[in-house]
This record gives structure tokens, C-alpha cells and sequence, in this order.
């Protein structure tokens, strides 16, 4: 058991090195290439954290609202720029909850509406 939870935190490790280790800068956008595939997987997992924890009654609706590559377009604003690819995946993941939430709300508020 020991053994496996090393191993889980080493995984963990690499993979926060990959993302938030980079001398990488994101000077223009709209975001492209190798940036965005980070921030949309950095969104993509915040996504999921958020879900598991707020769990929205129509998480269903939730998911099928969520668009990542939209997020990021609507999130890095031309007046962030320059910034790095590390403090700009750190962004994603500290105000999605936000953005998830008001999802939530919209499903809820359409399926209050839909019920007979």
C-alpha cells in the first residue's frame, strides 16, 4: 500500500512538473498550439475536480454546457499579456470553480423551467 501511494505522488509529481515548470510565455492570442493543449488540460482537470465537488443535480446538463477551448478563448484576456504558461494555467484552475458554478446554476434554472 505504501509502495502505491509513493507511486501515485510520484506520478502527481511528474505530471505538476510538466505543466507548471515551463519557461514558456504566451505573448499573443488567441492561445494555440502546445499553450493551449496545457491550458485546456488544465481546465479539463479542474473541470472534473469542481464536479466531484459541488456536485450540481443536473450534472449531466452541467457537462454538456462545459466547453474548455472556450474558456480558455474568454479567460486570457489581451490585457494579461504577456504571461506565462504557468501562471496562466493557474488561473484556469483558480477561477473555474466560479465559471462551473454559474453552469450549474443555468442547468438547474432550465430544468426548473422544463418541468411541468
Amino acid at each position: 500500500m505504501a509502495t502505491e501511494n509513493a507511486e501515485a505522488r510520484d506520478r502527481h509529481s511528474k505530471k505538476e512538473t510538466f505543466v507548471m515548470g515551463s519557461h514558456a510565455v504566451i505573448a499573443s492570442l488567441p492561445v494555440a498550439g502546445a499553450d493551449r493543449a496545457v491550458l485546456v488540460e488544465a481546465a479539463n482537470a479542474a473541470f472534473e475536480r469542481v464536479i466531484g465537488r459541488i456536485e450540481p443535480a443536473n450534472e449531466e446538463l452541467t457537462r454538456t454546457l462545459w466547453d474548455a477551448e472556450c474558456y480558455i478563448d474568454n479567460e486570457i484576456t489581451a490585457d494579461m499579456l504577456p504571461i506565462s504558461r504557468d501562471e496562466a494555467a493557474y488561473l484556469v484552475d483558480v477561477f473555474l470553480v466560479h465559471h462551473v458554478v454559474q453552469l450549474a446554476v443555468a442547468t438547474d434554472k432550465e430544468a426548473a423551467e422544463s418541468w411541468p
